[in-house]
């Protein structure tokens, strides 16, 4: 047997090293990315089963903190989490599309020998391994790259949208806590005039007054058990917001809204902060840089691709023993290419990744165009909430308290009319309840600006 015997084997090692060279994903980024999203670059930890999240969990039912229910809402919304593996998947992609095709390896018996000067050829071992046009697997990864983009930004468009659903359902649920006690604190006022009244009838008053204070518990009363009977339902949308499996008995502890600091929202500072960071705009950004790696790799569809091959023949011993090479097994090197000859079909696959480059640009050209008008009325919402702030905090309020201690007193002494007495009752009622609906109103508005704007706006 000829020597060329150890040459297979060895061709194999080096086609196989070849093949498995690849770009990879830079895992410094996917640690940093794990750890700021989960606060660990390990993912069982980042789960939500995780001893820090079943310890959050455990304080939801103790605490009304917004700040615990987002760390809990991000931690474990499954949303958020299909996103964030979706993007892991795609960063898998690199390594694949920038590998060489599996080596191939082929094996022949030949049925009858091949008698030959040297001696019989028994059987052929081949190995070949087909190579890519120079550069074709760089832009495949550099497109899988691209891709991976794509999907985190994405992480990050649910992130924001997660959260914001997180402060909505708070906000709401912290003004139904204001209502309750704002209608629990009238109904004791009002309670606490029924003695009066009726110290009235004893002097000779007609019942008209007393039925009418009456008719006005019992109206605060439904009122109240209504508020009541929401309280489920609001603190349920709450905890699905998070992801909080809530137990259909229990309700999450109420939290306290507060008057909140007035911000101006301008809408110029905004729009410039959203076209650098929100993700909405980055998510397209990338899928038109992914559309041009696209196009640019639709290029090498008229370029050939290479095989190189290595067949070995195993022959066995000539008939005569002294024939010169008797045994030598011949070694067969060739290169083959394949002939891009269907003009057509790659003209219509360049043309398709030009039209998906002119869609990207033309999406991400809308987006930027319905931002600023997005941007603006959430703005005016905001700010019109900040105005009706003001205006039941410093003048509506503080004289319809007044005025309904005006009118208790006069219908105490008898000049005022208990009709005069509840309609100051009712104006106090609404416009405390306005109030807190303004203040809703703005922190669920400025949430939605973060959303919008990609982070903090103030």
């Amino acid at each position: 047997m000829y020597t060329y015997s150890r040459l297979l084997p060895r061709a194999a090692v080096l086609l196989l090293i070849l093949s498995g060279c690849a770009t990879r994903y830079d895992n410094r980024i996917v640690e940093r990315r794990t750890h700021e999203l989960y606060g660990s670059s390990n993912e069982r930890s980042s789960s939500s089963d995780s001893p820090e999240t079943q310890l959050v969990a455990s304080e939801l039912l103790e605490r009304a903190e917004l700040e615990l229910y987002l760390t809990f809402g991000l931690q474990s919304s499954a949303e958020l989490r299909a996103a964030f593996e979706s993007w892991r998947a795609s960063t898998e992609r690199v390594a694949q599309e920038s590998s060489l095709p599996d080596p191939r390896l082929s094996f022949g018996q030949f049925v009858e020998e091949v008698q030959t000067r040297t001696g019989p050829q028994q059987r052929r071992f081949g190995l070949s391994q087909a190579f890519p046009w120079p550069g074709e697997l760089d832009t495949k990864a550099k497109l899988a790259t691209e891709r991976a983009e794509v999907a985190w930004t994405k992480v990050e468009h649910v992130r924001l949208r997660v959260a914001r659903q997180i402060e909505e359902a708070f906000y709401e649920y912290a003004y139904l806590a204001r209502e309750l006690d704002i209608t629990r604190e009238l109904l004791e006022l009002i309670r606490g005039l029924e003695p009066v009244v009726q110290g009235r009838i004893r002097g000779g008053s007609g019942q008209e007054d007393l039925l009418r204070l009456q008719v006005e518990i019992g109206r605060l009363e439904d009122d109240l058990a209504s508020i009541e009977r929401r309280r489920p339902a609001a603190s349920a949308r709450l905890a699905d917001a998070m992801n909080f499996p809530l137990e259909s008995a229990d309700s999450l502890p109420l939290p306290q809204l507060e008057v909140p600091k007035a911000s101006q929202p301008r809408v110029d500072a905004l729009l410039k902060t959203a076209l650098a960071q929100s993700p909405r705009l980055q998510v397209l950004e990338n899928e038109l840089a992914a559309a041009r790696v696209a196009e640019e790799l639709s290029e090498f569809k008229r370029r050939p691709d290479f095989a190189a091959r290595v067949d070995y023949i195993d022959t066995g011993d000539a008939l005569n023993p002294g024939t010169d090479g008797s045994g030598n097994d011949p070694l067969f090197l060739g290169l083959s290419m394949t002939l891009p000859v269907w003009t057509s079909n790659y003209s219509a696959a360049e043309r398709e990744a030009r039209h998906q480059v002119r869609a990207a640009r033309a999406r991400l050209d809308a987006a930027r165009s319905s931002l600023n008008s997005e941007l603006a009325h959430e703005a005016y919402r905001v700010d019109d909430s900040q105005r009706r702030i003001r205006l039941y905090q410093s003048s509506l309020i503080p004289r319809a308290r007044e005025a309904l201690q005006l009118t208790t007193v006069s219908y105490r002494a008898g000049s005022a009319s208990v009709l005069d007495l509840l309609d100051s009752e009712r104006a106090l009622l609404e416009f405390e309840l306005s109030l807190w609906r303004a203040s809703r109103e703005y922190l669920q508005g400025w949430a939605r600006l973060k959303e919008i704007v990609g982070g903090e706006t103030q």
